[in-house]
Formats: C-alpha cells, structure tokens, sequence
C-alpha cells in the first residue's frame, strides 16, 4: 500500500497544473455569460421604462463659496422710503397743511399751557426752565409763519408773472436778494400797520447789524495819502 501511494501521488501533482487551468479558464467563461446576461437585462429595462415610470433625483446640492450666512426675510426687502418712491406720488403741500392744521391749535394750547405753570409757580429755577421751554415754542410758532408767509409771497409773485406774461411782457426771474428785499418789505408793512413801536426796534436793530458789518470791513491801517 505504501509503494501505491508513492505511485500515485507524482501522477497527482502532474495532473493538478492542467486541471487547475482548467477550472480557471471555466470560471472566467461563467463570469463573463454572467456579464453579459446583466447587461441583456439592464438593455430591457431601459427600454421598458415610460414617461409614467418615477426618477430618482439626488438631494444632495452643490454648496457655492460665497454663503448667506444670515437670512433676510422677505419683509426686510420690501421696505421702502415713502420720500424717494414714486409709488407715493407727488407731495401736496396745500393738502398736507389743511390735514394737519390741527397742529396750530395743539401748539397754542401747549403755550398756554406752559404760561399758566409758571404763574403758579414759586420756585425760580422751575421758573427758569419754564421760561426757556416758552420762547421755543414761541421762536417755532412764529418760525413757521414766517415760512408760510414766503411761501404765499412766492405764489403771489408767480401768478403776477404769470398775468404779465399772458398780457405780452417779457418774463421777470426774481434773484435771491430780490426776494429777501420783498419778504422784508411785506414785514415791515404789517409791522407798521400792527405795532409801529416794534419796527422802530427791528429798524434799530438792523441798522446796527449793518453798521458792524460795515465796520468790520473797514482796514485796521489806512495808507497815507502823500
């Protein structure tokens, strides 16, 4: 039994190369009919596939380098300034006057207001304060009629051109000191039909302002006349 084996296991090891090539060589055929049977049937599908049949889309989006780290709500954008719009239309001023005339009334009762404390009251520091919240109500009050009152000079100058115009004379710009000149004029007339005390004091006034202006031009040194 012993010689057997010896015998046998040389014939073995001369047919296991040959049967091991073999078995290789049968395997890479299955796999390869293996291959090409997925590939039949993949072929198929696609072309069974309709217009009814779902699509698979990946979730996953390419993420850009320059990111809005904070979001800004759509209110946000939507603001706009009413002043610089057009969806606001053009501002009326006549009809802007008329609907907050009540402002007037408001602002006067406020200075009776404030005059009333400060008959009542004892303390003078108190007394102080109130004094200086009176005259800026009172510097605003009439800070606004004066803008009025130019304001109205304005249309009135404008209207008068405008007839002149309509009759065939030639159109007339105002400069800037020309309707200063005018707004002065017009003061000065309802100041003399008012109180002609007070006009003299503006006119006194004026006239030194003018004359400190008149000073300061004049030269330190004046140069000899030889």
């Amino acid at each position: 039994m012993k010689k057997g084996k010896k015998v046998k296991e040389p014939i073995r090891k001369s047919i296991s190369p040959i049967e091991n090539d073999e078995v290789s060589s049968v395997e890479e055929e299955e796999n390869e009919s293996l291959q090409e049977e997925t590939e039949e049937d993949t072929e198929e599908e696609t072309e069974d596939t309709g217009e009814d049949t779902e699509v698979t889309i990946t979730s996953k989006k390419p993420v850009s380098r320059f990111r809005q780290i904070v979001e800004v709500s759509k209110s946000v954008k939507l603001r706009r300034d009413p002043r610089f719009d057009s969806l606001s239309g053009k501002f009326n001023e006549d009809l802007f006057e008329k609907s907050y005339s009540f402002l007037d009334d408001y602002k006067k009762s406020e200075i009776e207001l404030v005059t009333n404390q400060m008959k009542k009251e004892s303390d003078i520091k108190e007394k102080s304060k109130l004094q200086l919240l009176l005259n800026k109500l009172k510097s605003k009050i009439s800070h606004e009629h004066n803008l009025k009152r130019k304001k109205e000079l304005k249309r009135e100058r404008k209207k008068n051109e405008s007839e002149l115009v309509a009759q065939g004379k030639n159109p007339y710009y105002y400069k800037k000191s020309d309707e200063k000149n005018l707004e002065l004029l017009d003061k000065f007339d309802k100041l003399q039909k008012s109180d002609p005390k007070v006009l003299e004091k503006v006119i006194e006034k004026r006239r030194k302002k003018n004359a400190s202006k008149e000073h300061k031009r004049v030269p330190f040194k004046r140069r000899k006349v030889t």
